[in-house]
């Protein structure tokens, strides 16, 4: 994580995504501006934050470690979003793991600083009731959607939603249960990708060749 200090950034950034949206006092005095690399994690799964974070930029996953090793993807996360609302409010006390997708630049607010002033700011409160409104439709529409389309079409999207600098690196196991598939079905299809030429296998993962195709299909979805 690098957190931006010059103040000339700052104000551009304030600028450009002002906070003063969201809150009735001024929030500027409790936050930093922190960017993280691709698969840098964002929030550490089990512990408890001391950070609220906005996301300005970037993609990031949101998982789930189980008591046997195995790891379930639960969302995706797009900016603009909060990030660790959930544990802002006490609904869960440890934090779900977050891990960055591509470069993400957020706001992160030090709410050990002013906890009793989010939580008593109707403005804000009442913005996060919208917002976790609207996840939770989108999250009813994703799953209604991984019921009605084919493997081929949701792989595609899922490829495309994961990968960075057209590699994708994501973890069959963790894929084919997102996506509520069996693990032969999805490197079937994986295999039929690379057969046709829109991936190419490498060490590091899967290289996206042909992107436009790649688009082609997920827009079925």
């Amino acid at each position: 994580m690098i957190v931006i200090h010059q103040n000339g950034l700052l104000e551009e950034y304030y600028n450009h995504f002002p906070l003063s949206d969201y809150f009735s006092f001024d929030i500027c005095p409790y936050t930093s501006i922190v960017k993280f690399d691709s698969a840098e994690k964002i929030l550490c799964e089990g512990g408890k934050p001391d950070s609220l974070y906005y996301l300005i930029s970037g993609r990031a996953k949101l998982f789930l470690s189980h008591e046997n090793g195995r790891i379930s993807l639960i969302n995706f996360l797009n900016a603009p979003c909060f990030v660790g609302e959930m544990e802002l409010l006490g609904a869960q006390e440890a934090a779900n793991g977050v891990t960055a997708i591509t470069p993400c630049t957020c706001y992160e607010i030090h709410i050990n600083k002013c906890r009793d002033k989010i939580l008593n700011d109707t403005k804000f409160l009442r913005y996060l009731c919208l917002f976790l409104s609207q996840k939770a439709i989108g999250n009813t529409y994703n799953y209604s959607r991984n019921q009605s389309y084919p493997l081929e079409v949701r792989l595609a999207n899922f490829i495309l939603l994961t990968s960075c600098n057209e590699m994708y690196r994501e973890r069959h196991t963790e894929v084919a249960d997102f996506l509520g598939v069996t693990y032969r079905h999805l490197l079937y299809v994986l295999a039929n990708f690379v057969k046709r030429g829109y991936l190419k296998k490498t060490k590091q993962g899967y290289y996206i060749q042909d992107l436009t195709a790649l688009r082609q299909i997920a827009e079925d979805c």
